[in-house]
Formats: structure tokens, C-alpha cells, sequence
């Protein structure tokens, strides 16, 4: 990827997750992505519309995924796109676990794993030393 890219893609995401907000700087050993939300091969382009800064466990969890079933009513769901929702409308912190207010939100904390534990843990650990959320 163009460092010109990445260098801007990380700019715009205020060098946080675009997904769980972690903020690159505290990311546990490994590197942050720059994410396709539109993955290639379901048509996506390199376009840094396209691009999300994405932590590992984010990007992990997520792959080619455009949306998830709904836990309870087992609709599907499209994926929360941060180039076109607002963060702040879908989720919400409860301490160091991530809510979704919506079924975008819920849908993509589930889908993405982010209230795994050992996220929950540095996130709890950022909290303690002040630092999150951003």
C-alpha cells in the first residue's frame, strides 16, 4: 500500500480502530491493517474511501464479512461501514465492554469479536491508566 495511503487513512482515524476505538499506540505487539470495509473480492477497491484503520483482532475477526445474523431474530445484518455510520449512533462504552446501540452495532460486536477477554483486559488496563476511551 502507498505510504501517502496509509499515512492518511491514519490520520483520518485519528490513529485509533475505526471498529473498537483502540488506540494504535497501546495495541499489544501487533501492527494495525489498513482494512478493505468493502473486501476485494466483493467488489471493493483500494480506494481510501474504502480503507479503515482496523486493529489485528478487528480485521481478524471481520475478513470478507459484509454482514452477521442478528443473535435473536436471526435476520441478517449489515456490518457497521465507518466511512458511512456514525460510530457514536451504534455504539456505546459500558466500562471496557463494547455495546451496540443498533443492530449494526450489535451485529458487529459479535461479528467482530470485540468484547473478546483479552480485549476487555488492555482496554480495562487503558481505563485504569486513564488513556481510553480516546
Amino acid at each position: 500500500m502507498d505510504p501517502a495511503v496509509r499515512d492518511y487513512v491514519r490520520q483520518r482515524a485519528r490513529f485509533c480502530c475505526e471498529y473498537c476505538r483502540l488506540p494504535e499506540r497501546h495495541a499489544p505487539v501487533l501492527p494495525f491493517h489498513l482494512e478493505h470495509i468493502i473486501p476485494r473480492q466483493h467488489g471493493g477497491t483500494d480506494d481510501p474511501n474504502n480503507l479503515a484503520l482496523s486493529c489485528h483482532s478487528c480485521n481478524l475477526h471481520k475478513g470478507p464479512n459484509l454482514s452477521g445474523r442478528a443473535s435473536h431474530t436471526l435476520r441478517l445484518v449489515r456490518l457497521f461501514h465507518p466511512r458511512r455510520h456514525k460510530w457514536s449512533y451504534h455504539f456505546h462504552w459500558d466500562g471496557p465492554i463494547l455495546v451496540g446501540r443498533t443492530a449494526i452495532g450489535r451485529v458487529t460486536v459479535q461479528v467482530l469479536a470485540m468484547n473478546d477477554p483479552d480485549m476487555v483486559r488492555i482496554r480495562e488496563s487503558l481505563i485504569a491508566e486513564g488513556i481510553f476511551p480516546p
